[in-house]
């Protein structure tokens, strides 16, 4: 089989924290993807929703992947015309993942969630096609839960997951962190610091809110704004189309959305002020910086991000406020305490995960590409 051209799939969306761990397996320099994807010995195809933000993102980033669009649903926690047809584009785009994998004889299928994936994984399955799927969250979504049956291999980035799954499917799942991108934490504080022209002297605040719940934080942050302005250097991440005038504000910096340019937001934070997702708090985590993280409440989500948060408050990574009872006296008190306390959570943030699980996740896709025994000593 070595000279075979092997076709690994992958899947994820609805959230760029379903994308971006996939540039991670096949990019970070000590993946054994990597070199295999840059020489052509190994093809992949992404399979995606035809309007999703993950065809944006790979569009932007991987012109040597292949996209496959297939159709896709979604859960609505409220009424919609929609939720009466979304299961017949389910049905379509299970039939076009069983007729694509086939197209492009696709031998493992890496599954990152949100519900374009759940079809892949099902016809991956029917076509006798390794699987293995990835829990960012430490309580499982529902894509997970209709995918576990399929898999051969259930990653999940929290220890905390595992009492959630079912205790049948206790012998494929392991607790392998989250695959995080190096390129993330390859630029230093005065690189930062250039390129963002701010003062050197100020600590820096990151608020972000992520691409579901950016507006209400940008609400309430902004009127802690004027309490902080001067103190502060502030990089501030408002989501598309939710920016908003700020006067007399010089170490203030807003953006739409970055991208490439985050390596220099990691170099350059002291404090974030966030929601809980997942992929965002565990690259902070990976960067060592204090989080204040504000979750999203059971009326937005399905109360993962409160999970989220409570564990890394427990690990003494971070700390936490329900959104319901923020203003912005509890924000200015907040930032200020963590950052007289900084020296302490950077401390703890040292026994945090770093970008090394995105080459172990690449390490197992190699094995049942490759049709190998699976050796996975790394991982409980």
């Amino acid at each position: 089989m070595s000279g075979d051209i092997l076709s690994l799939g992958l899947t994820g969306g609805g959230t760029a924290g379903h994308v971006w761990p996939h540039f991670a397996i096949i990019a970070n320099l000590d993946s054994p993807l990597r070199s295999l994807v840059e020489t052509g010995q190994v093809k992949i195809f992404y399979f995606g929703g035809h309007s999703g933000m993950e065809r944006q993102i790979v569009a932007k980033n991987r012109a040597d992947w292949t996209y496959v669009p297939i159709r896709t649903g979604k859960l609505r926690r409220y009424f919609s015309l929609q939720n009466f047809i979304d299961p017949f584009n389910i049905l379509i785009g299970f039939l076009t993942a069983i007729y694509q994998i086939r197209r492009h004889k696709i031998r493992c299928v890496f599954s990152k969630g949100g519900f374009v994936a759940a079809p892949v994984v099902w016809a991956a399955w029917l076509n006798r096609v390794p699987v293995v799927i990835h829990e960012s969250d430490a309580t499982p979504a529902l894509a997970t839960q209709l995918t576990l049956p399929f898999a051969r291999r259930a990653l999940v980035t929290f220890d905390e997951t595992q009492p959630w799954l079912p205790q049948i499917f206790k012998n494929k799942v392991r607790v392998s962190g989250l695959p995080l991108r190096s390129e993330l934490f390859s630029k230093t504080r005065s690189e930062a610091l250039e390129f963002f022209n701010l003062d050197p002297k100020r600590p820096t605040l990151l608020v972000f809110g992520g691409s579901l719940g950016a507006e209400q934080l940008n609400k309430r942050f902004a009127q802690a704004l004027p309490h902080l302005k001067d103190h502060w250097n502030i990089i501030h991440l408002v989501g598309q189309g939710k920016g908003f005038a700020v006067a007399d504000a010089n170490c203030y910096r807003q953006y739409e959305f970055l991208s490439s340019e985050m390596p220099f937001v990691y170099a350059l934070a002291d404090v974030a002020l966030c929601r809980a997702g997942a992929s965002s708090i565990f690259e902070l985590a990976a960067a060592r910086i204090p989080m204040i993280l504000i979750p999203l409440g059971l009326h937005q989500s399905r109360g993962d991000q409160i999970v989220n948060a409570r564990i890394f408050a427990d690990k003494g990574w971070a700390v936490w406020s329900e959104e319901e009872t923020l203003d912005d006296q509890k924000i200015v008190a907040m930032v200020n305490d963590i950052r007289v306390r900084q020296d302490e959570f950077k401390a703890r943030l040292e026994s945090a995960p770093g970008a090394g699980t995105a080459a172990k996740v690449a390490s197992l896709l190699l094995s049942f590409l490759r049709r190998e025994p699976v050796n996975e000593p790394f991982w409980k």
